[in-house]
């Protein structure tokens, strides 16, 4: 498997594996409702190029299949980590994180936070994610719930006790 950084042609296939995973995997934790209203909008091009351009954004692929994709904004933000519905629990969303975390250890970052799915929690939860809080955006029109999580980062600050 490789990961790479994403680029702009990228973007219909990381819309298609988006809308596939929510629609095969998260579906087991929302409703009908809840997953037509969350899917929504995968097929805004423009919308995933910008995401590519303004985040540190990675592609899982082999053989030139997308198996998953993971994005880190500047400040910590962990937008995106989805792997495919046929490549679940192989490994690939612990590569993902683990490529995020080294980016964000080279920032300087504290902390990483997401705003994790019903699904993703347990995993963010392995990776030393802690729960901060429930949450209910509306997506929309529709309430879906996830939980903001944090995982601090060991400071690389040189020591400077005497």
């Amino acid at each position: 498997m490789l990961l790479r950084r994403a680029q702009a042609d990228d973007a219909s296939r990381i819309g298609q594996l988006f809308y596939d995973t929510i629609t095969r995997i998260n579906a087991a934790d929302y409703s009908p409702v809840q997953v037509e209203a969350w899917r929504g909008g995968w097929q805004n091009l423009a919308g995933w190029q910008d995401k590519i351009r303004e985040q540190y954004f990675l592609v899982a692929e082999q053989d030139a299949e997308l198996m998953g994709f993971a994005s880190l904004a500047a400040d910590g933000y962990l937008d995106f980590l989805f792997v495919s519905a046929d490549h679940q629990r192989q490994g690939i969303a612990r590569q993902l994180w683990q490529a995020l975390l080294a980016e964000a250890t080279r920032l300087g970052l504290t902390q990483v936070y997401t705003n994790a799915s019903c699904t993703a929690r347990p995993f963010f939860a392995h990776q030393g994610f802690v729960v901060e809080r429930e949450q209910q955006p509306v997506v929309r029109g529709v309430a879906l719930t996830n939980y903001r999580m944090v995982r601090p980062l060991p400071s690389t600050a040189p020591d400077t006790d005497f």
